[in-house]
């Protein structure tokens, strides 16, 4: 008596641990339920409807200030067009079209110094940097005794000659030694101006030179706004990514907690500070992160680090892309298969037929390939590929239709 039903039974109550199930959600609603970090890749993550739905849900929720970095324009004109129209309040936005930041308003002055020395090494001050330090260490303090440190301010002040600057050190009290440290390093003077017009181009698109807004991330997160903004793209990916990681860390000591969504944000390297940050503060629970991009590893340089309690996985351009981020994001499972084998009729001493028995064999898969997306055959109608979801809820991942998922929005285009 053959064995194989009893070896397929076997097999498919051991393959069930694999809990990938078929399942239709959209994304708004999706958004709405999940809580905790999320992770979006693959090409549809290009969907700049579907980004405006997660920023949109998140405003919803009302529990924690929420700041979205994009590197997309569209994303930008799509919320301010929502909160012009009043669907969103309390959100502001920081861009080409409205350039209200306010570079290092709140930020000590060795906080200052340090991007100070960045821009220096950048535009080759190497031989410079210690009379420069000291210079501008002099101006920090003459603003200090006047107005809250910025940009702004210190631009503001350099526009003034060194006579005037350290004459108006010793009107407002500060020591002669101020004083003399302007006078007495006018190249260094020279330079730190050329200095702070590239710190200014470097905020070329979301500051607007001289304008005392007294908005950034840690004004918004401490006043009344639930959600702010920007457009994350600068002359100097490095400078101002480590700009923003001082702006968000200072935030964190004004709150307690921020959710921030990175849409398609650039890293420089794997070393990049923000990055590094963020993941940290992710795992001590400071940050609700949420990552957006169409190849995730990509994007984070190979940072392995893609522990996410959500995740929303489209396909790559590649089957082998799909499946190297689907083992990162779902790991493996093992799958059992029964297969034939041949042996003697039990029991019998010669037989002419042979026997064939079933045993079970096992092999390591992905709990969601590449193939598990693809669109199903159909008669008469075209199917959609499809995408895999997982959510804190429980341990299965969903396989979801990407038509019902992706949202439709005229004037929010996607972005390939």
């Amino acid at each position: 008596m053959s064995n194989k039903g009893m070896i397929i039974r076997e097999c498919e109550r051991l393959n069930a641990a694999r809990r990938v199930f078929e399942g239709r959600v959209d994304s708004a609603s999706f958004f709405r339920r999940i809580r905790g970090d999320l992770v979006i890749t693959g090409g549809e993550a290009g969907n700049q409807a579907m980004v405006l739905d997660l920023f949109c849900s998140c405003l919803e929720r009302n529990d924690m200030p929420t700041i979205i970095l994009t590197s997309h324009p569209e994303v930008m004109t799509a919320i301010q067009q929502k909160r012009n129209t009043q669907e969103i309040d309390g959100v502001m936005t920081s861009c080409v079209t409205d350039k209200n930041y306010h570079p290092f308003y709140g930020m000590s002055a060795q906080q200052i110094l340090r991007f100070v020395c960045m821009v220096a090494e950048e535009m080759g001050y190497t031989t410079l940097i210690d009379p420069i330090m000291i210079y501008a260490a002099a101006v920090l303090n003459v603003v200090a005794a006047k107005y809250p440190v910025s940009l702004p301010a210190i631009v503001k002040l350099l526009n003034e000659d060194d006579d005037s600057i350290s004459e108006f050190a010793l009107q407002s009290g500060l020591s002669n030694v101020i004083a003399d440290n302007i006078r007495a390093n006018h190249e260094a003077g020279i330079a730190l101006r050329r200095l702070f017009e590239r710190l200014e181009e470097i905020f070329e698109d979301v500051y607007t030179p001289g304008s005392d807004t007294k908005y950034n991330f840690q004004s918004g997160a401490k006043g009344n706004l639930s959600g702010m903004a920007m457009y994350a793209c600068s002359s100097n990916q490095h400078i101002f990514n480590s700009y923003l990681k001082e702006e968000i860390f200072y935030t964190l000591k004004r709150v307690p907690r921020v959710r921030i969504i990175l849409d398609e944000m650039e890293f420089v390297d794997e070393n990049d500070e923000l990055m590094k940050y963020l993941i940290q503060a992710k795992r001590q629970g400071k940050v609700e992160l949420m990552l957006v991009s169409q190849n995730i590893k990509e994007s984070m340089h190979g940072n392995s680090e893609l522990d996410f309690a959500n995740v929303v996985l489209f396909q790559h351009g590649t089957s082998a892309t799909t499946d190297d981020i689907s083992k990162d994001l779902f790991s493996t499972y093992q799958y059992h298969v029964p297969i034939p084998v041949a042996g003697n009729t039990p029991h019998i001493f010669f037989s002419i037929k042979k026997a064939v028995h079933w045993q079970i064999q096992r092999e390591e898969r992905l709990r969601v390939r590449s193939q598990d997306l693809y669109a199903k055959p159909a008669i008469l109608r075209k199917q959609s590929d499809y995408l895999a979801v997982k959510t804190t809820a429980n341990d299965n991942v969903y396989l979801i239709p990407t038509s019902d998922f992706l949202p439709i929005v005229s004037g929010v285009p996607m972005v390939v």
